[in-house]
């Protein structure tokens, strides 16, 4: 049976690779992320009739809407969505902008809450308690445990999670499940630029696991077609830790 998915942040880093990954599965999918030029670079024609692809402000009602309307016409239902559009912003709480905190709430948790609103009479159309339709996000260790200099960036993605387990219990009775994964340090362009924008502000990467590296984005996306797979249909407001143990590690003191 074919399954379709919608994937916001899709352009690059997590986003980009779960696209690229569902496609080789044999999904259709239907890619969103602010840069048009950069999601049209993926059309080939291996996946001709299967990826689609829109420019969309995850933070705007509007674009949303119109984003979700198109999908409606192609797709009677879907069986995924992929939350996966953010960005890190770093610096001290005590200097941070006003406007940079408006921007990390807006992409980090209204986006994701805007995303699922919109896409929740598709994900339910066909979804049953046998095999549900499913909701996956991606959160952060830094929302498990919070670093210094990325303070707001680690409250964004804390309520995230808390997101999450909410609207696992109140989708339920219609048959779709919502999980997080929670990415430690990853080899992906943001992480990249965050690092590179740390200044004084304390910030610093986790740097290698102990298990010797950092994550690259298919150890994320394994944990994201972990949730959509048949092994966890039973699986339910759960926010995983995929971070080869940095954060037991760090724990532990």
């Amino acid at each position: 049976m074919k399954k379709t998915a919608v994937v916001t942040g899709a352009a690059s880093g997590i986003g980009r690779r779960s696209v690229e990954r569902l496609l080789n599965a044999g999904w259709t999918v239907w890619a969103l992320d602010l840069s048009h030029e950069k999601l049209a670079a993926f059309e080939t024609p291996d996946c001709t009739g299967r990826y689609y692809y829109r420019a969309c402000d995850v933070s705007s009602a509007s674009e949303i809407k119109e984003v979700f309307e198109a999908v409606s016409r192609e797709n009677q239902s879907i069986d995924a969505l992929i939350c996966s559009a953010g960005v890190t912003l770093v610096g001290s709480l005590m200097d941070f902008p006003e406007e940079a905190t408006d921007k990390l709430i807006d992409v980090n948790l209204k986006g994701p809450w805007l995303t699922i609103r919109g896409a929740y009479p598709l994900l339910k159309y066909n979804s049953n308690m046998a095999d549900p339709a499913r909701i996956v996000i991606v959160g952060s260790v830094s929302g498990i445990r919070p670093k210094v200099g990325s303070g707001m960036y680690s409250a964004t993605k804390a309520a995230l999670h808390t997101l999450t387990g909410v609207l696992a219990v109140e989708l339920a009775k219609d048959g779709i499940t919502v999980n997080a994964v929670a990415p430690g340090t990853t080899d992906t362009p943001m992480a990249q630029q965050a690092a590179e924008n740390a200044g004084s502000s304390g910030f610093q990467l986790s740097g290698n696991s102990p298990l010797g590296r950092i994550a690259d984005a298919d150890d994320i996306v394994d944990a994201i077609e972990f949730f959509l797979g048949g092994s966890a249909k039973y699986v339910n407001g759960t926010v995983l830790p995929v971070d080869g143990g940095t954060r037991a590690a760090y724990s532990r003191g």
